[in-house]
């Protein structure tokens, strides 16, 4: 179902994304719950909120998201589906001084990455900002709010191995977020399908 249609006039912090499966995020959760036993101060990503993010759009104006999926249906529409894994953990900048932590993407890189550059093109012919920063695909696990005990998280992380099983992506999501005390909040407006 598309709630595009049902948005009043207030813009809308949206993004493009892909939607990550139930059964690859209980296999991030679980990381994430040893990653927490070194009570570093990273704020970690819910379950629930794990995507990957092809664009962020940030605040857009409802009468352009029927733009937005036409612009997402013309980049997915010579591209089948594919089957991505997420595997290896690391941080951005680095594991020395980690804001970031996030998991690889491994199976499917190149394709994904070829998605994003489509995506990104076509938004940019809509009137959309280019992002000038290079897309390095990645799922976004934690956020470090302060250096407390991020020096042992970054060695955890050095020593492990991680690995989920392959997932096939068939669909591209059209994300609304708002900015809530208790955290971001996200809603599927739409899905494009691949071809």
């Amino acid at each position: 179902m598309s709630y595009i249609k049902t948005m009043n006039n207030e813009p809308i912090r949206t993004f493009i994304a892909i939607e990550i499966p139930e059964t690859v995020k209980t296999c991030v959760d679980a990381v994430e719950t040893e990653l927490r036993q070194s009570r570093a101060d990273v704020n970690w990503v819910s379950t629930r909120q794990m995507h990957i993010t092809l664009k962020f759009l940030g605040d857009t104006a409802p009468d352009r998201l029927k733009t937005v999926r036409e612009g997402v249906r013309e980049a997915v529409s010579a591209c089948s589906a594919f089957s991505i894994n997420l595997c290896r953990i690391g941080a951005f900048p680095n594991l020395e001084r980690p804001r970031v932590f996030w998991v690889d993407i491994q199976e499917g890189r190149d394709v994904l990455i070829a998605l994003q550059q489509r995506v990104e093109t076509a938004l940019f012919d809509r009137r959309f900002v280019r992002e000038e920063r290079p897309f390095s695909p990645h799922l976004t696990i934690g956020r470090v709010r302060s250096p407390k005990g991020v020096g042992l998280l970054s060695e955890q992380v050095r020593a492990m191995a991680f690995q989920t099983p392959s997932f096939s992506v068939t669909r591209i999501a059209i994300v609304k977020s708002e900015l809530r005390p208790s955290g971001p909040v996200y809603t599927i407006l739409d899905h494009v399908e691949l071809a």
